[in-house]
């Protein structure tokens, strides 16, 4: 059985919500294609819980009122339905802190003094490095969807064509 896994940063959830400066409109096109064409294929997404609430920073900085109060509405749904059912999307970390932070903490150090992968960006590849491990036995490919070239180049399993933007 082959299956692949999304893990989804921060840049590709700005342009699925559409967030007003922060977002572009070629680029929010082509990462909703992206989602439908990887939901039809049978993708499962993972999304971090520090990106959502990097997310949600982004949807409190629009300035439009009505805008951002049509982001806030969308992202509330979006995830109370993850929390019922994990769809759209898995949220992530499934762990208690003194369990995910030693490790995070041991890839963060050296990826943020000699790459500049921040602390966000690294817990985004510690997830898909554990779902590479724990989905290993499904030969399960794992990709990071990002705009950060930087973290792109962390994926278990190198996209063929990535979108990347800017």
């Amino acid at each position: 059985m082959n299956v692949t896994l999304y893990v989804i940063d921060t840049s590709y959830l700005i342009e699925l919500f559409g967030c007003g400066r922060d977002s572009s409109k070629m680029a929010s096109q082509e990462v909703r294609h992206c989602f439908r064409e990887a939901n039809r294929s049978g993708g499962r997404f993972f999304v971090p819980l520090p990106c959502l609430f990097e997310l949600g920073d982004h949807i409190a900085d629009v300035g439009h009122d009505l805008v951002r109060e049509q982001l806030v509405k969308k992202l509330v749904a979006t995830v109370s339905d993850c929390l019922k059912d994990q769809k759209p999307w898995t949220i992530t970390p499934t762990g208690k802190p003194d369990e995910i932070l030693p490790r995070l903490l041991e890839r963060f150090a050296p990826a943020a003094s000699k790459e500049k992968i921040g602390l966000v960006d690294s817990f985004s590849w510690e997830e898909a490095a554990r779902l590479k491990a724990v989905h290993s036995r499904y030969k399960a490919r794992v990709h990071i969807w990002t705009n950060d070239r930087n973290l792109k180049r962390k994926e278990p399993d190198p996209e063929a064509n990535p979108f990347l933007w800017g």
